[in-house]
């Protein structure tokens, strides 16, 4: 392993990563798997998952401009042993619709075959020598649609083999959803739309298609009426092959490691660190309990900071990271443009928040029309990223927040949405946070809470309350850094509604704990309503404080139960119910 060896954070260039020097955690094993599940493919994964990378690697994996690099691009991989009978075999044309966009003065339109053509252009000047000067005059002299269809009828002619890669298929599309441009987008992807006759023309022309993007949306409205191409999105063969597994990870730390890189720590207990953060995402439910990955662009920022600073980050969200993960609002800004009504981002969401989970069963492919179906609503907050597959429950798939950096986006999200029904000092409150945690003052730290909460809406009543006020607790604690706060931690065979314990690597000096049992009761609730509530609460207390990883979790520091019980939007009882010493 060379001293040198640099980190890949946010570098998608395969051949500059595998000649200057940069680590590769190998995926080309997924190469004959690709082959086989079909010539056209489809295959969504939330952003900065690698799948620039990715693509990238295949791009140049089957060029047949790169034939005489491939011992230096893959030499040591795990395809070069056996390479497939298409190993670089075809021209490529490659496109990321990312970079299409409105040009001054341009329609969309005119943007979009304008991107299309310097594509064509770029790849006409990588095989244009094996098409002829000839070809290439008349090729020159026609617009952009004549081209490509020019292009593709003269690869016939040949034998040539074509192979298209899109990148980001739904980019721009995505963000048409979001603006106020509706009816654009769907005048493209219905119909005669430009962007639908394209995509027809790309699954008449091409051996072989491998399409990349964030949802199926964009998809379902282009191939109503005919198929383009397969999504394997869930399929258990590819669940892994975008991110890092746990040995993956596992290895690139003992690797940097191992050549000095840094010093402070062991790789294995960096993992185990590092894991709360960035792993837990699942894509197929055979899979579900059995094959997690981390985002591997969280795992390479947490490691390049280490390796710059000998330490972690002070913020384990990375920022880039954190402006990506504003996808809460993007789904609330596409269903409001395409569908309005619906249940709402901020309700979904502070279920999610409190409970921890939430079930439906995934559609694989909807139109933007119907979004709002709910089934199809909750379905886009898998694919950005925000819920992973955990589970079955009663016939259907229970989705959890993955980790604790998108639980900060969650919580995040929350927060911003209850800041514009109220205005609290936030400042304020951060200083009664950091006392609650280091001084063990609780008590005014969760009365102010309660004060804020009564401000934020109108009452609700039943579920719908008792969801509220655990998603607005969940976030406020969620937002303390100095705990790992996880909704409806399992304790004791249990659900603790609120469970702190320290989050060791950056506040291992924090000397308070809290097991807190949130009660709630309708604003009409009678005494006796409330007296067995906070009954319950006792139970609940004694039996989560009896699990036997509390005294670990809980190791050198004073461990409060407190009951925490509200009547509406009223706190009726903030009682501590024991303190001990871990």
């Amino acid at each position: 392993m060379q001293d040198n060896l640099q980190i890949p954070y946010g570098i998608f260039d395969f051949k500059r990563i595998r000649t200057e020097g940069y680590y590769y955690i190998d995926k080309t094993g997924y190469i004959p798997t690709l082959e086989q599940a079909g010539s056209f493919l489809f295959f969504v994964r939330p952003r900065r998952f690698g799948k620039s990378l990715f693509i990238n690697m295949l791009r140049c994996y089957y060029d047949l401009a790169e034939k005489d690099n491939f011992e230096k691009l893959f030499g040591g991989l795990a395809i070069a042993e056996r390479p497939t009978a298409n190993v670089n075999r075809f021209q490529v044309l490659y496109m990321d619709f990312s970079r299409v966009n409105r040009g001054i003065g341009m329609t969309l339109q005119e943007r979009f075959e304008s991107y299309i053509g310097d594509c064509l252009d770029a790849f006409m000047a990588r095989y244009g020598a094996q098409y002829g000067e000839a070809f290439l005059e008349e090729y020159r002299k026609v617009p952009v649609a004549s081209r490509f269809t020019k292009m593709a009828e003269h690869a016939k002619l040949k034998g040539f083999h074509l192979y298209l890669m899109l990148d980001e298929y739904d980019n721009f599309t995505n963000a048409m959803l979001r603006a106020e441009e509706s009816g654009d987008y769907r005048s493209i992807t219905h119909g005669q739309g430009f962007y639908r006759e394209w995509f027809k023309e790309f699954k008449a022309d091409f051996d072989r298609i491998f399409m990349t993007g964030v949802s199926p949306v964009t998809m379902d409205d282009l191939t109503s009426g005919f198929n383009i191409a397969l999504n394997i999105s869930q399929d258990p063969d590819f669940n892994a092959m975008l991110g890092f597994s746990e040995d993956d990870v596992l290895k690139l730390y003992t690797d940097f490691k191992g050549t000095g890189r840094y010093r402070s720590g062991e790789p294995a207990e960096w993992v185990k660190s590092i894991k709360p953060w960035y792993d837990g995402y699942c894509f197929s439910e055979s899979k579900i309990g059995e094959e997690c990955v981390f985002n591997s662009d969280m795992a390479l920022y947490h490691l390049s900071v280490l390796v710059k600073t000998g330490r972690a980050p002070k913020n384990m969200v990375d920022v880039n990271i954190k402006t990506d993960y504003d996808k809460l609002q993007t789904i609330a800004d596409i269903q409001r443009r395409m569908a309005g009504g619906g249940e709402g981002v901020l309700p979904v969401t502070e279920e999610i928040a409190s409970t921890g989970q939430i079930a439906f069963d995934l559609v694989e492919s909807f139109p933007a029309d119907k979004i709002s179906d709910v089934a199809n609503f909750r379905s886009l907050f898998h694919y950005y990223g925000i819920l992973s597959m955990a589970g079955r429950e009663m016939g259907q798939t229970v989705f959890k927040v993955p980790n604790l950096c998108v639980a900060h986006q969650l919580f995040g999200y929350l927060r911003s949405a209850y800041l514009r029904e109220n205005s609290p000092d936030w400042s304020e409150l951060e200083k009664l946070a950091a006392r609650f945690a280091y001084k063990g003052e609780w008590e005014p730290f969760l009365r102010r809470l309660a004060e804020d909460y009564a401000g934020t809406t109108p009452v609700r009543g039943g579920i719908q309350g008792e969801i509220r006020i655990q998603g607005y607790m969940q976030c406020e604690f969620g937002h303390l850094n100095f705990y790992l706060a996880r909704p409806e931690m399992e304790l004791a065979r249990g659900f603790c509604d609120f469970a702190l314990f320290p989050e060791r690597c950056h506040y291992g000096d924090v000397q308070h704990s809290y097991i807190i049992e949130l009660k709630f009761s309708a604003k009409d609730a009678t005494e006796a309503e409330l007296a067995e509530k906070y009954d319950q609460a006792l139970d609940q207390l004694a039996a989560y404080r009896a699990d036997p990883f509390v005294p670990s979790l809980a190791k050198g520091t004073t461990l409060h139960q407190i009951v925490y019980q509200f009547k509406g939007t009223e706190l009726v009882c903030a009682k501590q119910i024991a303190e001990e010493q871990m």
